[in-house]
């Protein structure tokens, strides 16, 4: 895909898989293109708000827990919609990885609003 996916550092095989599971569908390239740059745009905001949260001094709690929710939110928005494009496409062998993923992330979020917080500040 435009010369990135060929790469040492990259592994390359998302776009592929991605453009061979939408193939019996009727995709088109640019739908291809543009559903796997819309993941790779989502995932980056998701890294972008967890490193905001990370940034934030935890002394700031009402900041550190609105932008942890942000992070979170927007990270389990893409595993839910990866559980739902599995559905869809019928990639049943998929779904188990992403609802694992999800739901591991799910519980991180849990755990940070149901356990009671002991720290000092």
């Amino acid at each position: 895909m435009l010369g990135f996916t060929s790469t040492p550092w990259f592994d390359g095989q998302n776009y592929p898989f991605l453009k061979q599971t939408l193939a019996p569908f009727g995709a088109t390239t640019a739908i291809d293109i543009a559903l796997f740059v819309g993941i790779i745009l989502w995932a980056l905001v998701s890294t972008l708000l967890f490193s905001f949260a990370i940034l934030t001094p935890y002394s700031r709690k009402e900041l550190w827990l609105k932008r942890v929710d942000y992070a979170f939110i927007v990270s389990l928005g893409l595993w839910l919609a990866f559980f739902w494009a599995d559905q869809v496409v019928m990639k049943f062998d998929l779904e188990q990885n992403h609802m694992v993923q999800g739901g591991f992330q799910l519980l991180c979020y849990l755990t940070i609003h149901l356990l009671p917080d002991d720290h000092p500040g």
